[in-house]
Parts: structure tokens; sequence; C-alpha cells
């Protein structure tokens, strides 16, 4: 949260090495002038003072919590002894005013307080006027009095224009930061990830430890779902519920108004019951704002909170940072609801597919709930072989939508009691495109549009429309064409009754390497031996005899 400590820290690091080269310059200028054992004790000591000081700057979490200062305390002590001892032998000494000149831009490169190099200067001023007294010579005030005043100056000058220069890269790695989340959002279609990269980049950018976005539950408004929570020194303990109004993140989300807390010395915050050492926070709530126009009301609708919290000092926020934040935190509330809106509108599209597939199909009393038995089937069989919660989504709702094609097919073709002509097959051969090109405008899944379109190809390449083979069909795929095939033969068809449960279970096998994966064909088989699918089959045929059904199996 502090972008000038990092540049203050490599400053005094460079400062103490450079501290060698003044100290061997002193020396070669005092040689001959001091005696030598007073010489070397001094120099013991001022060497000892810069170990000591160096092992302040050993890492940037030391030098955070311990060492800021020690480094400009020791550059005022190396300016106050070495200027100071000219004052013991002006004549011999009286050029270690020179001294002050390096320590003195130091000073201004590393400290943004001007009045700290005004001192350092005053106190040489002071050192050369005082040795320009013991002499009696004003004179010898001049060159050195002007060196650093002008040193004073360049060196402020310089700490501007540095400054100026931090300011400008600082707002324009923002702007960055702001421009890449903003790109991220309209190219991402993981929500859950979006909102990881976009707490990431607000945790990183500010030199946080940690932060934790919570987004209301769409189905209880009463409490507050953790979506996301990153810390930079790894995974921490955070709370998966919060109810509205509670702990910081619910009373921010309740009453939409940000919060900044900071821990007094050597206490700590609790802070929604997270674990870690919080000694500085800063809550914000999410909240999506729609305007209707120029000087027009606009409406908002509570998304969530985001919370950023230090656990190594107490930091309050700049300006400009609390812009950065809040900015990021309107960017994800805008992109949450988007979300969520497209999110209904996609589960409304896909019920009115599945009303109208059900529609469709009580144009047949044959057909009737094929489309559900064939859904309920292939997801028993992708659960059993492992598939994932997003692929059997895929797979319910391809199952559900895989014959909506038919719509376009005649009743007399449809309905018509006995075989089709080979003209008739080859018009319902047409329903898998037809199906496609009607959900493919609906933004459904890759996945899907696929089991739509390829529910009728073979593992031999023999299907249609397209005569994928082997690896072409994923497993999802495999396992749709199975199980329409297994409901086809096992319920009830214009043209022939309910096929006997082991002839099925024959062709099945049969067809397990030609035209069904073995695999898929393998899992119904325990299903069905297991009497997981008596339920659905209730209507159409009794549970068979074990033997029966074990000697087909073998």
């Amino acid at each position: 949260m502090r972008r000038n400590l990092l540049l203050a820290y490599q400053i005094d690091r460079q400062y103490l090495r450079f501290r060698w080269g003044l100290l061997l310059f002193a020396t070669f200028i005092a040689y001959g002038a001091i005696d030598p054992i007073f010489l070397g004790v001094n120099l013991a000591i001022a060497s000892l003072l810069g170990v000591a000081a160096w092992t302040t700057v050993k890492s940037i979490e030391h030098y955070k919590t311990k060492g800021q200062r020690y480094p400009g305390l020791l550059r005022l002590t190396d300016l106050v002894a070495l200027c100071g001892a000219s004052m013991y032998k002006p004549d011999g000494l009286g050029n270690l005013w020179m001294i002050a000149i390096p320590i003195i831009l130091m000073e201004c490169l590393s400290s943004l307080r001007n009045h700290r190099a005004i001192l350092f200067t005053v106190t040489a001023l002071g050192i050369v006027s005082y040795n320009s007294l013991m002499r009696a010579d004003l004179r010898s005030i001049i060159i050195p009095g002007t060196s650093l005043v002008i040193t004073c100056f360049l060196g402020s000058l310089f700490s501007k224009f540095q400054t100026k220069d931090r300011i400008l890269a600082e707002r324009d790695r923002r702007l960055t930061t702001l421009m890449n989340t903003a790109a991220n959002m309209s190219m991402s279609a993981d929500l859950r990830s979006l909102i990881l990269s976009t707490l990431k980049s607000a945790v990183n950018d500010l030199g946080a430890s940690a932060g934790v976005v919570a987004l209301t539950c769409e189905d209880d408004n009463s409490i507050l779902i953790t979506e996301a929570a990153y810390g930079v020194k790894g995974d921490f303990d955070f709370p998966m519920v919060i109810t509205m109004g509670e702990g910081i993140s619910g009373y921010v989300a309740k009453t939409g108004q940000p919060i900044t807390l900071t821990a007094k010395d050597g206490e700590l915050i609790e802070c929604d019951g997270m674990g870690l050492p919080v000694r500085s926070a800063y809550c914000l709530p999410l909240v999506n704002r729609e305007f209707s126009g120029v000087g027009v009301s606009h409406s908002e609708l509570m998304i969530g909170a985001m919370t950023i919290i230090n656990s190594d000092e107490n930091v309050t926020l700049e300006s400009e940072e609390l812009d950065l934040l809040q900015s990021l935190s309107s960017l994800l509330a805008n992109a949450v609801h988007n979300a969520r809106m497209e999110e209904r509108s996609r589960a409304t599209f896909i019920r009115t597919l599945e009303s109208l597939a059900t529609a469709l199909e009580a144009r047949d009393e044959y057909t009737r709930g094929h489309s559900q038995r064939v859904c309920d089937l292939s997801v028993m069989i992708g659960t059993r072989l492992g598939l994932l919660p997003d692929a059997l989504e895929e797979l319910r709702i391809g199952t559900i939508l895989h014959d909506i094609g038919k719509i376009g097919v005649p009743d007399h073709i449809l309905n018509k009691p006995g075989r089709l002509t080979d003209e008739e097959f080859a018009f319902m051969r047409t329903h898998p495109v037809i199906g496609y090109e009607i959900c493919r405008p609906l933004m459904l899944s890759e996945g899907v549009l696929l089991i739509i379109r390829n529910h009728h190809e073979k593992l031999d390449g023999s299907g249609y429309p397209d005569g994928l083979k082997g690896g072409e069909l994923p497993l999802s795929l495999r396992i749709v064409c199975v199980a329409d095939a297994f409901d086809a033969m096992s319920s009830r068809r214009p043209y022939r009754g309910v096929m006997d449960m082991g002839h099925v279970m024959g062709e099945m096998s049969k067809g397990a390497g030609i035209q069904f994966d073995p695999v898929v064909v393998e899992a119904l088989k325990e299903l069905l031996l297991g009497g997981e699918l008596d339920a659905l089959y209730k209507d159409y045929w009794t549970k068979p005899g074990n033997a029966s059904l074990e000697a087909e199996a073998a």
C-alpha cells in the first residue's frame, strides 16, 4: 500500500554500500592529521554502526517493521561525525565538508520530506561556518556554503521530478490494472475465475496481505457466500457463509457504506473470523448501479462486499488507492450482475426448450418421456463413470434437447405405425441438424450442441450426420449414443412392443466396440444388474431374472 517504501528501501541499501567508500575517503583525508590509534578506533565504531544498520535492511519485511528510521539516523550521524571532525583540526581536516554532498543527495532521494534534507544542509553549513570563524577567514565559507546550498536545491529538485515520475508511473500502472481487469471481464466466461483474478489485482496492486470477496446468495438474501479468497503468502481460513448485517462484510453489504479499520499499536482487529492477524482492513460494497439517463435517478442492487486486509502494519489507503479499489469493485459488481442475468436468461431459454421438447414428444404417445428417460439414464451412466459436475450438466441439457429437431419432421412420418420408407427415413435423419440449427443461436455450450447434432453417430463412423468415429466422439457423446439406443429398444414403438431385455442387452453387447463404446455398455449393464433402472422403466418392463441378466452380462 506504500509504493514509496520499496524505493526508500533500495536507496538506503545503496547508501550503506556506498558508505564504505565515504569512510575510505574520510580516512584518506584524516590520515596524518589525526593520531592513527584514535582514527582506527573511530573507523571501527563507524564500521560497527554500518554493520548494525545493514541488519535492518536485510529484507523488505524487516525494513518495513524495524529498519526505516535507522539509515536516516546513520546518515545524520555520519554527517555530524565526519564534518564535525574538521573542528578538531580545521586546517588539516577542512575538506571533510565534501562528505556532506553525497549524504545530502542520498537523503533527498530517500525521503520525500524536504525538511530533513534542509536539516542536513543547515547542520553542515553550521560546521563549515564554525571552522571559518576559527580560522578568522569568512571568505573560506563561500565555496563550501554555496556547494552545500546548491546540492540541497538540486537534490530537492531531482526528488520532486522523481516523485512526479513515480506518481505518473503509479497512475499508468493502475490504469493498466483497470484496463486488464475490464478486458478479462469481457473475455472470461468463468465467473469464479474472474472474481479471483480481480481480487488478486486489488491485493497485489495495493501491496496488501489478503482479500476476500463475498456475494449475496440469490436464493437467500439474508446471507453472503464467500466466492473467492486470496492471500499473498498462501491459503488462510475464512468464513464460507456470512450473515447479512454481521461482521465487517455483512455490515458493509447491508448498509452499502465502505468502512476502514485500523488497529491500535500492538492490537489486532477481528475481521469476520479470518485466520490471519489483521492490523488494518478496508471493506467496500459491491453495488451494481443502473442509470436510466442524464438527470434520471438510477437503481442500485447490492451484489456483495470485498474486503482487503493487511497483516504487517497499520496502513491507511491513499486517495488514489481508494479510487482504484472502488473502480475495481464497480467493475466486479457489474460483471457479477451481468453474469447472473445471463445465467437467468440462459436458464429461461433452456426451460423453454425443455418445455418445447416435452410438448413435441406429446405428439406421439410412443415417444412420450423418451428424452427425460435418456437424460436420467445418461446422467446415471456419467456419474458411474466419474464425469465432473459441469460435464454432467452438459449431459443433462443435451439429452433433454437431443430430439428437439423432430419439430421439423411431419406428423405422418413421425407417427407412422409401420417402418419408414427410404425417403421417409432420409427425412427423419435430418432432425439432428435441424435441432442443432435451432439451438446454435442460444449460446449453449459446445458440448450440448455436440450432443444435439451427433447423438446418432457410431463408434465405427457409420452414423450420421457427420460420420464421426473413434476419438472424435467424446465420452459424453458415447454415453448418449448408448442411452438413446437402449431406451429406443426398451420402450414401445408403433411398429413393435417392448423388446425382451435379454435381446436388448444382446444387441448392446453385439454393438460394443463397433457401434457403442464397450466401457459405456459395461456401465449400463452394471446399472441394470443393480436394479437401478427398475424405477425408470417400471411402465415398460418388469425386473428381469438375475440369472438371465448375469448370463447376458457374461
